[in-house]
């Protein structure tokens, strides 16, 4: 049996024997072991080994390495597209057991069964994790580790204090404070144990040396819950171990002649913009005969949260006449212990101070016992973890419990009912709105005033702040005030008010976990509006799982938007912040070479299946980070992505102009939808790299974008016929499509020979047999070009090939398409319409191969964007032509009638 250990000197032990490994091989094993399951690429592999200083061909270096771990390991080392994968038995990876054994842990039913499973975990442990291996990309999983075990101790500690082990526990204790002499919940654990055992200058000794300890490294003080505990040490207050059971012990007296709490601070002035949450936080609340709910509201720092909820609660105040309650757990930065914040509660439900139980645990109970079929709303503000609401939950559904916080305190709803809000930034007419109602109408009328609005992103936080300066500066004007926020928007403030955006955001980012913070400086380099999921993990340099996980945090932590699935969006203000992270990374070039790497690889891929016959230039790195499954999936992808191009291009094009053109002929093919001034981008990259292909092929490619816009159809023209001289059939489908649109361009100009002619030359580069479809939208096109120059006949006889070549590719159809595969028609401008639709239709039968089906959009594309109606263009068939006119009887007994 094959056994990896993890949890100490890293070795593999086969029946346990230990395998001989080579440094760099134990190194690969590690980085394997430490992603069960998954894919590692040759490029992440490269990095983790190596990181900013490869070898020589590493690629071949990482081939050799994987060899010979193979030939130790077995078949377990698997080669998988776009890497390697270590596919190790359940149970064969010592990190994986322990972790399994801490989540039994935290899934006992008391005190003992905990311990024992901790334990079990615990002993697994031989040593400092990853021990020996020296590979850069294990650091983070380095901290990671050691900090698993670290935890791991303190929860066993807990237990086994709740098992009152005080006395047994106390050497451990004294040699876990020395490891970690900052951890303040073990300093914390030891002074219980040290009080519980009659030891109690002793408690105080260890409280003095972690206090002195934090002054000197750190210039801070104990958390809130060590000097609670100092000054219950000090008075000498009920020892717990010798405390009477809840069930004897009398309970304290609540004065029932206080008036009933009404704590709620004032509402926000100018509150405004929020009717739909109000009315959200209303229909959440619970029935008489729901269960007990907690309501959640979340969001970045600045965005309102604590407005929205305070204005809520005094609207909805009758319906808790029992009371309204605002307890400030102050946020991350100094959080409010969930023993404190229940001490401020009880103390609110006329609990006498001096009759506040000790323990977090009798203090919860105390309270459920006050608000028992009672109806008293609470209002715990400023949130940052799930253990500050737990306690707080009331027993019954006539008291609620609503949280604000950075973060979407997601762990609540493993224990209650959970209705959740995410606040948004104010749409653009509230934040007017508000902004007018701060500063007044007339002071915010005149140029400059929509852009203060727009640059103040409908950040709450920011607009408060920008109308207090604006009102302050009576006579600047609002152009010189909207470029100082165009700068400074995000740290704009007010005297004797130290709160700012960025000062708001950066809290939330220093709460975050090192791999998810780096992430996030990450996103802020990327050029583009949106990052997929896949564009995520290849920026981090990680596994699309791992990339996953970070986004989780992330998106817990309301700094980005889930926008669609594995698609994730940054408020511009958030974005800003996120930029500013960017800068300061290091390794900031190297993040933006992955990016444009990425792009490259796949487009490259999408470009290649859409046009498989045309002979690519290879790019560098292929699409290891895949976005995308099958077709479906693709065509979403490019869909989503398109609005990012423009500025992806341009962010290319600042650093290599052969780059952003491979990125518009990649984007173009894949079927991206570009603007104008992309594909006059790519043209001026192409003219600079003074290549005479790729200048015919940014030609076509501008002349077709420019089709959608009517008012450009000349300068289209002019750059489709540019196209057509330069390109030739080795050019892929470009020479076909832009032959194409030139001649339907020609024919709506009314130069119908030069129309015919181009059109003709298009159907000379398609190959029935290949693209059948595809060829039968030309003949669409070639039979309305012969029909607008009078060529009825001409023209029917195409289009009927047209019907033929189409029923013939696709196969029998039956009714499904109704008039198009018999009858007596004759080609208009309604019936050319429909049959594009039939053919649009078309494409989604199996038969049809992905060129013909790429090629074929693109043709449809040009044709759709040109459709002239007979009305607007004059260019009905004549009354009189018509009547003479006797159509051809469409269906397959005539094709040989119309040979193509």
């Amino acid at each position: 049996m094959l056994e990896v250990v993890l949890l100490g000197p890293v070795e593999v032990l086969a029946s346990g024997t230990g395998v001989p490994l080579a440094p760099l091989e134990r190194n690969l094993l590690a980085l394997l072991a430490l992603s069960p399951g998954t894919v590692l690429s040759t490029e992440r592999i490269i990095d983790g080994l190596w990181g900013e200083r490869p070898p020589a061909a590493p690629r071949s270096r990482v081939q050799g390495l994987v060899s010979t771990l193979r030939r130790k390991l077995g078949d377990v080392l698997i080669t998988r597209h776009p890497g390697y994968l270590l596919d190790l038995p359940d149970g064969a990876a010592d990190l994986a057991r322990c972790e399994d054994l801490a989540a039994r842990a935290g899934r006992a039913e008391n005190p003992a069964e905990a311990a024992d499973w901790l334990r079990r975990a615990l002993g697994l442990w031989r040593g400092e994790p990853l021990d020996g291996i020296s590979a850069p990309g294990v650091d983070a999983d380095r901290v990671r580790l050691a900090e698993l075990r670290a935890g791991l101790m303190e929860d066993r500690f807990d237990a086994e204090l709740a098992l009152a082990r005080h006395k047994e526990i106390v050497g451990e204790l004294l040699t876990a404070v020395a490891a970690h002499p900052l951890r303040e919940r073990l300093a914390g654990q030891l002074m219980t144990a040290l009080y519980r055992s009659n030891r109690q200058a002793d408690a105080l000794r260890a409280y003095q040396a972690l206090r002195e300890r934090l002054a000197d490294e750190l210039g801070g003080e104990p958390c809130a819950d060590l000097r609670e505990l100092h000054t219950m040490i000090l008075r000498g207050e009920q020892r717990p171990r010798r405390e009477p059971s809840p069930a004897t012990r009398p309970a304290p007296e609540v004065s029932r002649d206080e008036p009933r709490p009404a704590q709620m601070p004032a509402s926000s002035g100018h509150f405004t913009g929020r009717e739909a949450e109000l009315d959200a936080l209303t229909a959440a609340l619970p029935g008489d005969g729901d269960e007990p709910r907690v309501l959640v509201v979340c969001g970045a720092g600045g965005i309102g949260k604590t407005a929205l909820v305070v204005r809520w609660a005094h609207a909805v105040a009758d319906r808790f006449p029992d009371g309204q309650i605002y307890v400030e757990l102050r946020g991350a930065a100094d959080p409010l212990s969930p023993g404190a914040a229940l001490g401020s509660v009880l103390l609110a439900l006329g609990v006498a101070a001096e009759q506040l139980p000790v323990s977090v645990d009798e203090r919860a109970a105390l309270y459920r016992t006050l608000t028992h079929g009672r109806r008293v709303l609470v209002v715990a503000d400023g949130a940052s973890g799930a253990g500050q609401i737990l306690p707080l939950v009331p027993p019954t559904p006539g008291s609620v419990v609503v949280a604000t916080g950075r973060n979407r305190l997601a762990a609540l709803a493993a224990h209650h009912a959970v209705r959740t809000l995410a606040l948004d930034p104010l749409g653009e007419d509230a934040a007017g709105h508000l902004l007018r109602a701060i500063v007044g109408a007339d002071r915010l009328r005149g140029p400059g005033a929509a852009e203060i609005v727009e640059l103040c992103g409908g950040w709450p936080l920011a607009l408060r702040l920008a109308g207090a300066t604006l009102a302050a500066r009576r006579l600047q004007s609002l152009p010189s005030f909207a470029e100082e926020l165009r700068e400074r928007v995000d740290v704009l403030s007010v005297a004797d008010d130290p709160r700012t955006v960025r000062g708001a955001l950066a809290e939330t980012h220093d709460e975050l976990d090192p791999a998810a913070a780096r992430l996030f400086a990450q996103l802020g380099l990327l050029p583009g509006a949106t990052a997929s999921l896949a564009l995520a993990a290849a920026a981090s340099g990680t596994s699309v799982l791992r990339a996953r996980r970070l986004l989780d945090e992330l998106l817990a932590a309301n700094l980005v938007v889930e926008t669609g699935p594995d698609r994730y969006w940054l408020h511009e203000m958030v974005r800003r912040h996120a930029r500013r992270c960017g800068r300061r990374l290091p390794d900031r070039a190297v993040v933006e070479e992955r990016v444009s790497r990425w792009y490259l690889a796949v487009f490259d891929a999408l470009a290649r299946e859409a046009e498989p016959l045309r002979e690519w230039p290879s790019v560098a790195g292929h699409a290891e980070w895949s976005p995308f499954a099958d077709a479906a999936s693709a065509a979403r992808f490019v869909r989503a992505e398109s609005g990012n191009l423009a500025a992806v291009i341009a962010w290319a094009a600042d650093r290599d102009l052969r780059t952003a053109w491979r990125l518009v002929s990649l984007t173009h093919t894949a079927g991206a939808d570009l603007d104008p001034e992309t594909a006059e981008l790519g043209l001026t990259a192409a003219r600079q790299l003074d290549d005479r292909r790729a200048v015919g092929e940014a030609h076509a490619r501008l002349g077709l974008v420019l089709l959608g816009d009517p008012a450009r159809l000349d300068g289209a023209e002019g750059h489709l016929a540019l196209a057509a001289e330069l390109l030739d059939a080795g050019h892929g489908r470009l020479p076909s499509a832009a032959s194409f649109a030139l001649g339907l361009v020609r024919a709506r100009q009314s130069r119908q020979a030069e129309a015919r002619e181009a059109v003709e030359s298009a159907l000379r580069y398609l190959d029935p047999g290949r693209e059948p479809i595809a060829y039968a939208i030309a003949l669409l096109g070639y039979a309305q070009v012969l029909v607008r120059a009078g060529a009825l006949d001409r023209g029917h006889e195409r289009f009927a090939q047209a019907v033929i070549l189409c029923q013939a590719a696709i196969g029998s159809q039956g009714d499904r398409f109704g008039r198009f595969d018999r009858g007596w028609v004759y080609l208009d401008q309604q019936l050319a319409d429909e049959y594009l639709d039939h053919l649009d239709r078309s494409l989604d039968v199996p038969r049809v191969t992905p060129a013909d089906r790429a090629l074929s959009r693109a043709l449809i594309a040009v044709s759709r964007a040109l459709r002239v109606r007979e009305a607007a263009a004059g260019v009905a068939i004549p009354a009189q032509r018509r009547r003479d006119m006797v159509p051809p009887r469409l269906d397959l007994d005539a094709a040989e009638t119309y040979p193509i």
